[in-house]
Parts: structure tokens; sequence; C-alpha cells
């Protein structure tokens, strides 16, 4: 046992030298003890397995995904300020909540009653029946307190009545009403809108501040011709006339009375003198042609016809008036009287003169086209301006009515037409009279 013992103990011996060259000075001080109780440690611990290669992966996966989820979000940390894009969007938001609450302030000023602000060039407003209210409005008054007016208060104004039609001359006629040369173009514009009564007023007027004014009496006479006063409106051409010899317009309105009235000698005369004064007058032209026809003078119409052709061949009237000159030739060239009609038609159907005159050619010349005639009477009477043209339509209708033998139906529209061209008892419209007694007649 003493020889094993000597053995057991000389194997547990470490070789100094061998420990010396391996773990240093430090380690061959190592008690022996402590040296032991590691290898029993050593030899109780077992060996940990090493992971594979896959589960290393999985187990880096849940570790970021771990790291991912518990790292804390980002917060601003107060104090720090803003960056300077926010800071830009900022300001221009703030620049732009100031522009509009400028653009509104200045809106409602504007529209302040009184605010100095407003447009001074705005039209006056103009004045109403309502009396003027006192310095001072009280904001409230009690429902039963009624206002006495005042000894002093002014009465209003009384407003100055608009013109029957609007046109581009009433505020120079407003603001200087002796304008004569603006009561001349209204009163001339007046005459185109049908406004016969104004027109008068607009002509006497400028008569009235200019006695010896030409163009004042002319237009006196076109608004008298279209009101049916027939005797004021030749002596007011007579009186342009007295005025201005050389007036072409004056002769050509006194031609017009004469024609209506059926004087056609006398018409011619002056429609003649009309055309010497101005050779270009196409329209004077037209009329001596047509008035000569109803004289019969078939020579004097056909080269007064052919001047007015020479003058223009875009107007309906001048076609008419060569249709009027081919009826009276030796013999009559009615085809060509007819190709003249329907020429200015094309030109201008909607004419009035062209409407009765071809009724008219069709009821005498053409009477298997009497229906065309009826309704080309009844076109007229719709496109008729004022009283004038509305009893020559009707006196159209009822030469139609009485060619078809519709005698209680031209009796109506006749004696319509003669009401509207009587003046003073008498019936101005030549030829109304002739048909209403065939009509008349049993």
């Amino acid at each position: 046992m003493g020889l094993l013992d000597d053995k057991r103990s000389a194997k547990q011996q470490p070789d100094e030298d061998l420990w010396e060259g391996l773990f240093g000075e430090e380690e061959l001080e190592e008690p022996a003890a402590k040296a032991g109780e590691k290898k029993g440690r050593a030899k109780r611990e077992k060996r940990p397995k090493q992971p594979s290669k896959r589960e290393s992966k999985r187990a880096a996966k849940r570790a970021s995904a771990a790291a991912t989820v518990k790292k804390p979000k980002r917060a601003r940390a107060k104090g720090k300020g803003l960056k300077p894009a926010q800071l830009l969007i900022l300001l221009l938001l703030g620049a732009v909540l100031i522009v509009v609450c400028v653009v509104l302030a200045s809106m409602v000023t504007t529209t302040l009653p009184g605010s100095p602000a407003g447009d001074e060039t705005a039209a006056p407003v103009a004045p109403t029946d309502a009396a003027p209210v006192d310095a001072v409005t009280p904001t409230s008054a009690p429902p039963t307190a009624t206002r006495t007016p005042s000894p002093t208060r002014t009465p209003a104004p009384t407003p100055t009545p608009a013109p029957p039609v609007a046109t581009q001359y009433d505020r120079h006629i407003s603001a200087n009403p002796d304008n004569i040369e603006m009561r001349l173009q209204r009163g001339t514009e007046y005459l185109r809108l049908g406004a016969y009564t104004a027109a008068l007023e607009d002509f006497k007027y400028a008569r009235d501040v200019e006695e010896k004014l030409p163009a004042a009496y002319i237009g006196i006479g076109w608004a008298n011709y279209q009101l049916r006063d027939w005797p004021a409106a030749e002596n007011a051409f007579l009186m342009a006339l007295a005025l201005t010899p050389n007036s072409s317009e004056a002769h050509f309105g006194i031609g017009m009375l004469y024609y209506l009235q059926g004087r056609y000698r006398e018409a011619a005369r002056e429609f003649d003198q009309a055309a010497e004064i101005d050779p270009l007058n196409a329209e004077a032209e037209a009329w001596l042609a047509i008035a000569s026809a109803h004289l019969g003078d078939a020579g004097e119409s056909m080269a007064a016809a052919g001047r007015a052709i020479d003058l223009t061949q875009d107007r309906a009237i001048v076609h008419i008036a060569r249709s009027w000159a081919y009826r009276v030739q030796s013999p009559p060239d009615i085809d060509a009287a007819q190709s003249d009609l329907l020429y200015a038609q094309r030109l201008d159907p909607y004419n009035f003169e062209l409407l009765v005159a071809l009724a008219r050619f069709y009821t005498d010349y053409r009477p298997e086209r009497i229906i065309e005639a009826e309704q080309l009477s009844n076109y007229a009477l719709q496109w008729a301006r004022g009283d004038l043209e509305r009893a020559r339509a009707l006196h159209a209708l009822g030469h139609v009515y009485l060619e078809q033998d519709r005698k209680e139906e031209a009796k109506k529209v006749l004696a319509e037409a003669a009401d509207l061209t009587t003046y003073q008892g008498q019936v101005l419209l030549f030829g109304i009279i002739e048909d209403l007694n065939r009509a008349l007649a049993p």
C-alpha cells in the first residue's frame, strides 16, 4: 500500500518543467487542490452542443426582429424649433391669409353707402318718389312709433320721364338738352324705330332752339307723314324748301304724300326734281318710274327705271320700279315684270314695298296665284310698321278678297284700312274708298 501510494502520488505530481513551459510561472503557483477541483468540474460539465448553420440563421433573424420591435421611435424633442422648410410654409400661409383679409376689407368698404373708396365715375342714382331721410336715423324704433314729416323738409324732385325707346343719344341729351345735332340724330333714330311721336318732339325742340333749320322741318315732315297728319307734313316739307330750295329730301317727301293720295302727276314732278338735285338718288328715280307707270307714260317710266338700275342693282325698289315699267309697255311684258319682282324677292324677301307690290301683281295679272297673293298680303300685314303701312297691307288683302268674291271679309279689312288712314273725316289713302264701295255693292 505504501508503494502504491507513492506511485499514485508520483503520478499526481505535475512535472514542473513541463508546466513551466506550457503555462508559465503563475500557473505553476496555483495550489494543487484548486487544479484538481477544476479537473473534476471539467469532467462533470458536459460540452455544449454546437448549433447547425440553419438554426444559426433563424436565431439571427429572430434577434434582428426583436431588435426592430423593441427599437423606440424617434420623437422630436420639445424646444428644438422647426425645420427651414416648415418655417417657409408657415410664412407663406400667413401671407395668403393677410392678402385675403385685405381684399375682403376693401370689398366691404366699397359696398358701404357713402364710402369714399367707391367708384367716383359711377352713374348717379336716379331720383325716386320717396321723401328724403333725416340726417340721423335711429337704429331701432318702437313698433308703434310714427314719424311726422319735418316742416323744413323739401319735397322730392319729380323724376324725368324715360324716353319711349332707348337710344345711344339719351345720355348726351340729358346732359345737354339744347344740343341740336343730338336732337336731330335721335329724332332720326326714333323714325327708324317707329317711335314717331317721340321723333316729332325732338324735331320740334330743335326747331324751337333754331328756327331756320331745314333739317328740323324735314324731320317734322316725316314724323307727321307717319302719324297721318299729312297737311302738317306737307307744310313742313314746303318750309324746308323755302329755307333750302335745293333740298332733294324735301321734294321726295312731298312726292310720297302726293303718290299715296293718287296725285300721280304731281308726285312724278316732285320725284323728278329730287332726282335732278341729287343724281345719285336711286330711290327718287325708282318712284318716278312707278308714278309715271300709273300715268301710263311708258317711255318716262322705263327711262327712270333704267337710270335707277344703273345706279344700283342691290335694292328691291329699283326692280319693283322696272316691273311697273314693263306692265305699261305696248304690249305689256308681264313675264319680264314678274321676273323683276322675283329677283327683288331674292334680294329682300321681307321688304314691305315688295310684299305689297307682288301681292297686287298676282291679283291683277296672275289670278292662278291668288292664294299666294293672299299669303303675301298677310306677310305685309305682319311686317308693317305703324298705322300707315298696316292700312296699305289691309288694302292689298281687301283687293285679294274682292277678286275671290269674299265680300264680307273684304268689307271688314277695307273698313279697318279706312279707319287707320282717316284724318279730319277724310280717308287719305287713295283707292280704299273705291274698293270699299265694291265690297258694299250687292
